[in-house]
């Protein structure tokens, strides 16, 4: 069995869409997947609540005290707090053969495929500055209260955030620890084939000797009696009143097997370890306790997996939770790790945006399985930032990714201020990543899209005039009918993804045709001279009048080709990256450093050439309201 869906009524920050519980329908629901469920989204996006709500329901396997307080029931736009809540959890994936259903017989049910399903909620209303909730399940809206046994076969692990493992694995009353051991079959207790009697364990035989030898050390003649002696006198003369004859003693307590398991520590090396060492160690004696668990629900919770992990230590431990459902059951995760991110599977994440939740699940994405495929091979942590912005822009190459925060900050919209990540593809592989935010159930995901690319519409040079190069059917490529197919391609209907092209060839290209020309030519051409120098093996740094020289040389060439027209002029200042002799991500790295020297801003505003740009870092720097319209 596993949990298949929440849904919550009321509870923190999801309200209703209605009046009352009993005919809304919930502020969220989530569908998790049977293994592993990775919830990932900004600050304040609802991992929490929801992690939260699954624990009040089912409670811990460490019997911690969670019960729903005032702060917890929603609070309206209007400023007052509902007067009542509700979390249900849906469990399906029940055995064939009802092994696990036969706990809740008196509960279950059939879905519309005949497969069981089991239902638990959780009601909670405020009434007289106090809560009262109960906990009931059934098929039917009434239910009946869950109790007993069936009631503790819910339990879920949860480890909490910036955990104590120290705590944890240490001895005493509350020892996690010792809750642990105890249901494992090791510390079973077998009983007399014929008197039916429970046998003591053979650690309580075992202790009961320590204690016997630990007890009598103290007593007379036993070497630590001085001690006991010492104590007594000063009770008897000191202390107690007259007729007070207790005597005190030095002994070991206890002697049943629960208490000899509260004594023990989980320990890694006599040293002290380490919180991330801790932490392994402390996840390890929860999966002891998975392993051993034959019935009911195996569910762990985990928030910030990540917490006190070095990244190579995440990155095995995920590895080994994605590969272990069939041992370990289900995990629901929260993490704000990219390095996580992008190495959990793609189908297992669940984005947390705003007031909702939306799955990465074949079911709910446009994305095809090729798809999958391909972003299992190339979202990595430089990608996967994409799941944790409150805006994106996606691009092509280096250029871009290296040029565009400098644009942003000459505008005066620096990306960071807005929470704007980029995502550098890398390839023409643009819609790939667009598609993991086009929706099958048309929900709409508050994130502002750009995808900035290249018109590709290429260019040559023949007979001292420039040419479109015709497409591989000999047809010559028409600006406006590409520029249509890929916003046909991209752009949603919310105007939330939008496609921002070059207006004719590559980002270069068309930025040498405009007002910031002189500046790209002059960044080529220092470039090229870093290409020459790298190519002969001569990898130190361009000296500062060295790049002075080439600046003004690349101004000479500038004013020469004035009397060229726009295309030709272009084609020049790009020749050396067509042919290879200058990178193109050195070029937009010095581009980015000249136009910062030149405080460019009010040419880059005029540059016409680049407003495909200025466009696209406006779209993501403005809130847009749901009908797409922007707030101005």
């Amino acid at each position: 069995m596993y949990l298949s869906e929440l849904k919550l009524w009321n509870f923190r920050k999801y309200g209703i869409l209605g009046n009352k519980i009993e005919n809304s329908k919930p502020g969220l629901t989530v569908c998790f997947n049977d293994g592993v469920n990775v919830l990932v989204g900004e600050n304040d996006s609802g991992k929490t609540t929801i992690i939260d709500a699954i624990r009040y329901v089912l409670k811990t396997q460490s019997f911690e005290y969670i019960e729903i307080d005032e702060k917890d029931f929603h609070k309206t736009e209007t400023g007052t707090r509902a007067n009542e809540l509700k979390i249900e959890c849906l469990f399906k994936g029940f055995s064939k053969d009802g092994g696990d259903a036969a706990h809740f017989l008196e509960w279950i049910g059939f879905d519309d495929d005949n497969e069981y399903i089991l239902k638990v909620w959780l009601y909670a209303k405020r009434k007289e500055n106090s809560v009262i909730q109960s906990i009931r399940a059934g098929i039917d809206t009434e239910g009946t209260y869950i109790e007993g046994e069936a009631r503790d076969l819910l339990r879920v692990i949860y480890l909490k955030p910036l955990r104590d493992a120290l705590t944890e694995m240490t001895h005493g009353n509350k020892s996690r620890l010792a809750q642990i051991l105890k249901s494992h079959k090791v510390f079973i207790k077998q009983k007399d084939k014929v008197t039916g009697d429970e046998l003591k364990h053979k650690l309580e035989t075992d202790y009961e000797k320590l204690k016997n030898e630990v007890d009598n050390y103290f007593k007379e003649g036993g070497g630590g009696d001085i001690i006991q002696k010492t104590i007594n006198e000063l009770l008897k003369n000191e202390f107690f009143l007259g007729n007070d004859n207790r005597t005190a003693g030095i002994a070991l307590t206890g002697n049943e097997l629960v208490d000899i398991l509260k004594q023990l520590d989980l320990i890694l090396e006599e040293n002290k370890s380490g919180l991330g060492s801790l932490n392994l160690l402390f996840i390890a004696a929860e999966l002891l306790f998975l392993n051993q668990k034959n019935t009911g629900l195996k569910l762990t919770l985990i928030e910030e997996l990540e917490a006190h992990l070095h990244p190579q230590y995440q990155l095995r431990l995920i590895d080994f939770i994605q590969s272990g459902k069939a041992v370990y059951g289900q995990f629901i995760l929260t993490t704000h790790s990219i390095t996580l991110a992008f190495k959990i599977d793609l189908e297992n994440l669940i984005l947390c945006n705003k007031n909702d939740v939306f799955p990465m699940h074949p079911d709910f994405t446009e994305l095809e399985w090729e798809d999958y495929e391909f972003l299992k091979r190339f979202i990595d942590d430089t990608k996967a930032n994409l799941f944790f912005a409150k805006n994106l822009l996606i691009v092509e190459g280096d250029s871009e990714n290296l040029l565009i925060p400098t644009l942003a900050d000459l505008i005066d919209r620096p990306l960071h201020k807005y929470g704007v990540s980029i995502v550098n593809v890398r390839s023409k592989a643009l819609m790939r990543y667009v598609k993991i935010f086009h929706r099958k159930d048309k929900k709409i995901i508050p994130i502002n899209i750009g995808c900035i690319t290249d018109l590709d519409i290429a260019l040559y040079k023949e007979n001292g005039q420039v040419k479109i190069k015709p497409d591989k059917d000999g047809e010559i490529p028409d600006e406006n009918i590409e520029r249509q197919k890929l916003e046909d391609k991209f752009n949603d209907e919310h105007g939330r993804i939008k496609v921002f092209s070059s207006p004719q060839w590559t980002l270069e290209y068309d930025i040498a045709k405009g007002a910031i020309g002189r500046f790209i030519n002059q960044a080529i051409q220092i470039a090229v001279s870093v290409r020459y120098r790298t190519n002969n093996k001569n990898f130190t740094a361009l000296p500062k009048n060295k790049i002075e020289r080439i600046k003004k040389r690349a101004d000479s060439n500038y004013e020469t080709w004035s009397s060229l027209d726009e295309e030709e002029r272009a084609f020049n200042i790009y020749s050396p990256l067509l042919q290879n002799r200058a990178s193109k991500a050195i070029s937009a790295q010095y581009l980015s450093k000249i136009l910062i020297e030149n405080d460019a801003k009010q040419i880059i505003l005029s540059d016409t050439q680049i407003k495909y740009i200025i466009d696209a870092i406006y779209h993501v720097t403005e809130k847009l309201e749901e009908g797409g319209h922007s707030d101005g």
